[in-house]
């Protein structure tokens, strides 16, 4: 994929990262992974509603829906940073500051001379 083409921007620092949309083809896909993870949600809320009406006790509701949904939710946001990565722009924000303050020292060591 060509660097203009890549619809995320990925930026890397010592703190972490950050990953956003970088035109409107990045936020259809960020748009369609949102409304999946939503629908997701959605249904396990039903389910629990569903398994509560049905009789089932706390700790049963924990075990076979709260724990599944926490894994499953892991997983998918896993996969979205692995998909979102492998089709960004890479930005390393610490080599840019670097950068910047060679230049600026370079800058003041001209003007003392």
């Amino acid at each position: 994929m060509r660097e203009e083409d890549k619809p995320f921007i990925y930026y890397k620092s010592g703190s972490g990262i950050k990953i956003s949309p970088r035109n409107a083809a990045g936020w259809r896909a960020f748009a369609v992974w949102m409304v999946a993870f939503f629908g997701a949600t959605g249904a396990f809320v039903w389910a629990t509603a569903v398994a509560k009406n049905a009789g089932w006790s706390d700790s049963e509701i924990l075990l076979f829906l709260h724990l599944p949904f926490l894994v499953a939710t892991a997983l998918w946001v896993f996969a979205m940073i692995r998909y979102m990565k492998a089709r960004s722009e890479i930005v390393d924000v610490d080599s840019l500051l670097r950068s910047k303050r060679e230049q600026e020292a370079k800058k003041k060591r001209r003007g003392q001379i």
